[in-house]
């Protein structure tokens, strides 16, 4: 069930809009028609009314020996008289609404004529039968001679599978005046027109719901795209207050906090260069005193000590200074990149899926060839060969760095990716290194959406996965 509802803001405010439309509408119509038909009832109680009550007086006014001469000249299709010595109507009283309304019209407009009876009976349309003969009217219409049951087929026959008022009027005389009037009902609601401009209306209101939704819901996917790119990207450009009231406060929202960000991280890069920067004068002074020790083996070792210590100072430089000043974003061929990149290391083979295809990816070519430089150098100098292998689906860019050295343990994988830290049992006894190589190879990968991953492979050594995002 959870599939079938929308799953987008913009689809749901659409399908409340259509629901509400297609509710009111229907309520609104069946509210119009019910009305409607009671007046179309009324009204044709009226007109039929009229129409009797003239002919019963014209019909009456004559002379016997002309009557019928009269009632041949008057007859029509849409109201049929028969000059009868019986009723064609049952003389129980009607049943349903229709016949009641009718025969107190009719009786109010031959109120100055002083008729001895009126009698109404109402057939619909559902009530015939086939085949059709006065016989199917049962106890509606009573047939007391044959005439009268001949006058009752032609009117059937007339007017058959139609609404029809069933009307006889007793004049002063005792003869009865039938008459047969085919009723006109209401046009149902649920007509083709009708559904036809409900939906033509249905039709309209999605199409302007959709443009006005998408109109209004483009920051918020402009502030989703932002804050994707905030991941990469912290010193991107601040989005534009556009759209709705809270649309607008979110984007400022949204704004400030990447400024907060962006001031944090200025501010700690900052801190660590300059912490690295006044470093260098004391191991310059300790440096110096470091001659004036007379023991050999104490002098190498805290000579050692120092010129590790300045490594990890240029190396924080370095980074901070990256940090600092980013190098803008262009167009690169990775598979020339990372080709360019395993030229540099003898002891790399490589294998390109799909050669000689083209990956332009917009990146910073130095910053990610430094990435992947680090995790080539570690490669190497832990397993003597790598072997990288460049891959593309439809959503991603995979670049696995594998060697045959003797991996690390598995609860490791995580922590070799922090700043300053080594494995204490190395995997080799030239250790080496400032512990940040991992780290500023994940931070690369990661400021371009992706990111690295390690596992030891079943055949042995460490694999090395990195991942990138497919651009359009």
């Amino acid at each position: 069930m959870r599939r079938l509802l929308p799953d987008s803001t913009a689809s749901w405010i659409i399908l409340v809009l259509v629901v509400g439309l297609i509710g009111s509408q229907v309520l609104a119509v069946a509210i119009h028609y019910s009305s409607r038909r009671e007046s179309v009832v009324l009204l044709e109680s009226f007109r039929i009314a009229e129409r009797v009550a003239t002919l019963t007086e014209v019909i009456g006014d004559a002379p016997p020996e002309q009557r019928l001469a009269v009632v041949d000249r008057v007859t029509r299709p849409t109201l049929s008289v028969t000059w009868d010595p019986e009723s064609s109507v049952d003389p129980a009283p009607a049943a349903d609404w229709k016949s009641q309304l009718l025969t107190g019209v009719v009786t109010q407009s031959l109120q100055e004529m002083s008729p001895r009876a009126v009698r109404v009976s109402y057939l619909g349309a559902e009530d015939w039968q086939s085949p059709i003969s006065a016989d199917s009217f049962g106890n509606l219409l009573s047939a007391a001679s044959s005439e009268l049951r001949r006058g009752l087929e032609e009117i059937i026959e007339r007017h058959e599978t139609s609404p029809t008022f069933f009307i006889s009027v007793q004049l002063p005389d005792s003869s009865w005046l039938n008459f047969a009037a085919p009723y006109v009902e209401a046009v149902s609601i649920w007509s083709p027109q009708s559904l036809l401009l409900i939906a033509l209306m249905v039709l309209v209101v999605i199409a302007l719901s959709i443009w006005v939704v998408r109109l209004l819901t483009l920051p918020l996917r402009t502030l989703a795209q932002a804050a994707q790119r905030l991941g990469m990207d912290v010193t991107a450009p601040p989005l534009p207050e556009r759209g709705p009231q809270e649309v607008r406060q979110a984007v400022r929202a949204f704004n400030d906090m990447q400024f907060r960000l962006r001031r944090f991280v200025d501010d700690r890069t900052r801190m660590i260069a300059a912490i690295s920067h006044d470093l260098r004068t004391p191991i310059t002074r300790l440096r110096l005193r470091a001659e004036f020790i007379d023991d050999p083996d104490q002098q190498e070792r805290m000579l050692a000590d120092l010129g590790e210590m300045e490594t990890m100072i240029r190396s924080t430089l370095d980074f901070a200074k990256e940090e600092a000043n980013p190098e803008p974003r262009q167009p690169v061929d990775l598979v020339s990149l990372v080709q360019s990149v395993c030229q540099d290391w003898p002891e790399t083979t490589l294998e390109i899926a799909d050669e000689p295809r083209r990956l332009v990816h917009i990146c910073q070519p130095v910053a990610l060839r430094r990435g992947l430089t680090n995790l080539l150098s570690n490669a190497v100098k832990y397993g003597e060969l790598a072997h990288v292998t460049l891959s593309s689906t439809a959503g991603e860019i995979v670049i696995t760095i594998a060697d045959s050295g003797p991996g690390i343990p598995d609860d490791e994988f995580e922590n070799v990716f922090r700043p300053f830290y080594r494995i204490e049992h190395s995997r080799s006894r030239d250790t080496g290194g400032t512990g940040l190589g991992l780290s500023v190879a994940r931070a690369v990968f990661r400021a371009h959406g992706g990111d690295v991953t390690l596992a030891n492979r079943p055949e042995g050594g460490l694999r090395a996965t990195v991942t990138l995002p497919q651009q359009p």
